[in-house]
């Protein structure tokens, strides 16, 4: 017989997913140092910091073109609220951060509300965290994605052509020109002059 009172209940930590793109990350081996497709559980007091300087990032990018400390996100809550809030902070003085189409100067901070695309350099990350119980600590989930985050959220995706319900391109060439496939109208009204 099971005692379920004395099972004790794990707490549901809230968990910052950042899903990673660059665009030789199948060449090169650029993530190598995170912990990929596991939970890493942070305390919500620290920072957590990315960058290619293992001494003060916690997280590191094998790549020379990414500064030593590239960005930090800190975890915080709001007054009266139990549930952790995130920050965006640019910490490199050279590379730009664009945080959801805003650029971040030098330590200047964003807001992380939902989901956010992230760009420096030749990265994307797509940011968003999932809401848990503890205020006191937090998980972070690093994937890779295979396709750029910007693609799938339709961001600098050109325009294809628009297709007609019929299923035929708006343009279709009749001895070399243009003909409209759009319904023709008539009027039943006829005006003598």
């Amino acid at each position: 017989m099971n005692d379920n009172s004395k099972l004790e209940t794990e707490e549901l930590l809230t968990c910052l997913h950042i899903h990673l793109y660059h665009r030789n990350q199948a060449r090169c081996p650029l993530f190598q140092n995170l912990p990929l497709n596991q939970p890493y559980k942070m305390d919500a007091e620290d920072p957590l910091r990315l960058g290619r300087d293992g001494q003060t990032c916690i997280f590191v990018l094998n790549d020379t073109s990414v500064s030593r400390k590239q960005l930090s996100i800190q975890a915080y809550r709001k007054a009266g609220s139990t549930f952790l809030s995130f920050t965006i902070q640019n910490m490199s003085q050279k590379v730009k951060l664009v945080v959801g189409g805003s650029e971040l100067g030098y330590l200047e901070r964003a807001e992380l509300v939902d989901k956010v695309l992230l760009r420096f350099g030749r990265y994307e990350m797509l940011i968003w965290p999932e809401p848990g119980d503890s205020a006191n600590s937090f998980e972070v989930l690093f994937e890779t994605c295979n396709t750029p985050p910007s693609q799938e959220l339709g961001i600098d995706v050109p325009c294809k052509l628009p297709v007609m319900d019929t299923g035929v391109s708006w343009k279709n060439l009749e001895n070399g020109a243009p003909v409209s496939q759009e319904p023709l109208e008539s009027d039943e009204t006829v005006f003598s002059v």
